[in-house]
């Protein structure tokens, strides 16, 4: 079976130079799955630009990805709340952060859930990609259908 069903994403580890690579909380709350959410959309829609990258690996202290962030274009961290984990982790191992966003900051209520709304995901969705993404990468796409 070929792997037409999936749509296959640039190696990470190979094209960070060329990616914007996005960190995200993926806690476990409204405003964390919300996170995790535009991450895949917006590695999704701009599959030649964006790419999420994994996280807990550089947590985990993979030389790896940790390689990933530190080549990358830019970077990206969409933190879910005030605690701001996933920016903290990029700190923690010295790397650069080229934007940030809280979740929770931007009207989204952060609630003890893991369902959210379209509405919501698409707000913090088209916020990145108006302050960001538009001026940061090559192959502009319009915002719609994010």
């Amino acid at each position: 079976m070929s792997g037409s069903r999936y749509q296959l994403l640039p190696h990470c580890a190979t094209h960070a130079k060329d990616l914007v690579i996005v960190a995200t909380c993926d806690g476990a709350s409204t405003v964390g799955q919300i996170g995790n959410e535009v991450a895949r959309r917006l590695t999704k829609k701009y599959p030649d630009s964006v790419r999420m990258c994994c996280l807990s690996a550089v947590s985990a202290g993979s030389e790896t990805h940790i390689k990933v962030f530190r080549e990358a274009k830019a970077v990206i961290v969409i933190n879910g709340c005030q605690l701001m984990c996933a920016s903290n982790i990029l700190r923690q191992r010295g790397l650069k952060i080229t934007y940030e966003i809280v979740v929770a900051k931007e009207g989204v209520n952060k609630l003890p859930s893991l369902d959210y709304t379209d509405e919501e995901v698409e707000k913090i969705a088209e916020k990145i990609v108006n302050e960001f993404l538009q001026k940061n990468i090559n192959n502009q796409h319009n915002q719609a259908n994010i």
